[in-house]
């Protein structure tokens, strides 16, 4: 699909206040304004990150009765169970929690899903049946929990405790429970409703390490230092998608840190076997080298297998973990290329298919692990919301994936009536209803979405922050841009825009990727590297480009960095 190119103009009056306030060159404020930052304070902490400006976790209801709750639990000695979710933002902050309480010296015990068996969330199966089992007085919950209605007030009935902590929005928290922490809740706060799962855990620590302080708790023990958690939050933050602003960008950017100071045994064999740049990660490497592998685990085989990596401290069994977590992440992408080329093969034989407002696809036994990818890739690919379903036994479950300015969560409550359960955020919902369903929610769902898409933009849209000849990519540039990072989620990669280019050489690398050498026409002053990626078949190979939209940045190879540009859409000259 076209991409319709959109100028950025920020206000040139910010811009000059910023340059004067801050000292940076007249780009990095024009980024920086784009970015909404308008005066010289708000930049001096967006360009230096730090831990100490963190909202106060106080600020979260729920937060002074769950650390109450917990200090008791320590204090009598009272066995507690983390609760924990399949991918990897539930992973991780099982991992922050159960690693926090075990620093406490708490009798503390974790719990993850089996995705093909449990499914999500808390239920109430799993309290009459392991929580009550082995003695359980508190259970806290993270990365779900708000929808646990029913096994929240069991719990409570059989004399266990509860805290939520969760990041997914709900109208109604379980009542039941000693404590709800969700910053997206009805008694929320929208500050902090960026916060992934993982987020909202950390959040507890802090909240918890302040009150054993006060109680002097620590005076018996060492008290944690919590940055050293910060690499756990920083993986399921960007794993989560959830936008790298505010809270967010200073946890990821000092979980960065910890990341390429190699401390946690389990992400350096992490990186290690995926093949990362050594020391020198950043939001991307998490996204497509880290992030794959720890959710290999629980649409694969176990997330516990991850759980268990981010925990040890033995190198040995790191190592073992990480290679078998390689192995799980390969099998994965044979599945995902396997289900995805049938579903196009399917709009091949049926193209009428591609002009629902909304694709919705099912398949019998297909394997749940890799439903939410899938839909992801057909959503990318023809920029629309896009529902991949499993059908098995008369029930059909699976993931939706949406495109900007589609809330498929609001979509999918307009359809309630016909699911059997559904949750999510406004890009991403996981549901399952009857398969004799099927048809009135394909068609009530076409409508909603047919409703909702007559009120945006056609067309992905392509947001250029400036006008930058390649010749202006240098390494006193890029030490620029680095500033601005950790890039993802709600703060994109500056995006730049080039005229007049010439192609020295064009080679085809992989199944359909590009890499070139270009050369500005408006200076002619040497040439750069570029990759494009995902180019389709049907695009030939052209001697120059009218224009081209770019991102700049390294490229790691063999201990060594170069610069190279990733070409995002190029308009060859007529």
């Amino acid at each position: 699909m076209k991409k319709q190119w959109q100028m950025l103009h920020p206000d040139e009056q910010t811009v000059r206040l910023l340059e004067r306030e801050t000292g940076c060159p007249p780009l990095i404020a024009r980024l920086l304004a784009i970015r909404g930052i308008f005066t010289g304070c708000q930049a001096k902490r967006f360009l230096t990150p730090l831990l100490r400006d963190l909202a106060s976790p106080l600020e979260m209801t729920g937060i002074p009765a769950a650390v109450d709750r917990i200090h008791r639990a320590l204090t009598a000695r009272e066995k507690i169970l983390v609760f924990g979710d399949y991918d990897a933002d539930g992973v991780t902050a099982t991992a922050v929690l159960v690693s926090f309480l075990r620093q406490c010296g708490a009798r503390v015990v974790y719990h993850i899903p089996y995705r093909m068996a449990d499914g999500y969330g808390l239920g109430a199966d799993f309290i009459n049946g392991r929580a009550r089992r082995i003695g359980t007085n508190l259970i806290i919950t993270v990365d779900c929990g708000s929808s646990s209605h029913e096994a929240v007030r069991l719990a409570s009935q059989l004399g266990i405790d509860t805290i939520v902590t969760d990041h997914h929005p709900v109208d109604r928290a379980p009542e039941a429970a000693v404590a709800v922490i969700n910053p997206s809740g009805p008694d929320g706060q929208a500050g902090l409703a960026h916060l992934a799962g993982v987020g909202v855990a950390f959040y507890l620590v802090v909240a918890l390490r302040a009150h054993l302080r006060e109680k002097g708790f620590w005076q018996s023990r060492p008290e944690p230092n919590l940055k050293q958690l910060c690499d756990l939050v920083a993986l399921g933050t960007v794993a989560d998608v959830s936008p790298l602003i505010l809270d967010n960008r200073t946890l990821t950017a000092a979980g960065l840190e910890q990341i390429n100071g190699g401390f946690r045994p389990g992400i350096r064999a992490l990186m290690r076997t995926s093949g990362a740049p050594e020391a020198s990660a950043d939001a991307q490497t998490i996204a497509f080298k880290l992030a794959p592998r720890i959710n290999a685990a629980g649409r694969m085989a176990h997330a516990r297998m991850a759980c268990e990596l981010l925990l040890t401290d033995d190198r040995r069994k790191a190592n073992r973990l990480a290679a078998a977590l390689g192995r799980l992440n390969g099998r994965r992408q044979a599945m995902e290329s396997d289900l995805l080329q049938s579903i196009l093969d399917r709009f091949d034989r049926r193209p009428k298919l591609l002009d629902r407002p909304v694709l919705v696809v099912h398949g019998n036994h297909w394997h749940a692990g890799v439903l939410g990818i899938v839909a992801s890739r057909l959503a990318r690919q023809f920029h629309r919301p896009s529902i991949v379903l499993a059908t098995s036994n008369g029930t059909a479950k699976g993931s939706a994936r949406s495109v900007e300015g589609i809330d498929i969560s609001a979509a999918l409550s307009r359809c309630e009536d016909l699911l059997d359960r559904f949750g999510g955020h406004p890009l991403a919902a996981g549901l399952g209803l009857a398969t004799d369903r099927l048809d009135d929610f394909t068609s009530r769902l076409e409508a909603v979405v047919e409703e909702m898409a007559a009120r945006r933009e056609t067309g992905p849209t392509l947001s250029i922050d400036a006008h930058l000849p390649l010749d202006g990519v240098t390494p006193e540039l890029m030490e620029g841009l680095e500033r601005l990072g950790p890039f993802g989620q709600g703060n994109p990669h500056p995006l730049f825009v080039d005229t007049g280019i010439r192609v020295k050489e064009c080679r085809t690398v992989g199944e359909s990727h590009r890499r070139m050498v270009l050369e500005s026409g408006q200076s002619g002053n040497g040439a750069l590297p570029a990759i494009q990626f995902n180019v389709p078949e049907n695009l030939p190979v052209a001697d120059r480009f009218e224009k081209i939209a770019y991102r700049p940045q390294w490229n790691h190879w063999n201990g060594k960095k170069h610069l190279q540009v990733v070409i995002e859409d190029v308009v060859p000259e007529p």
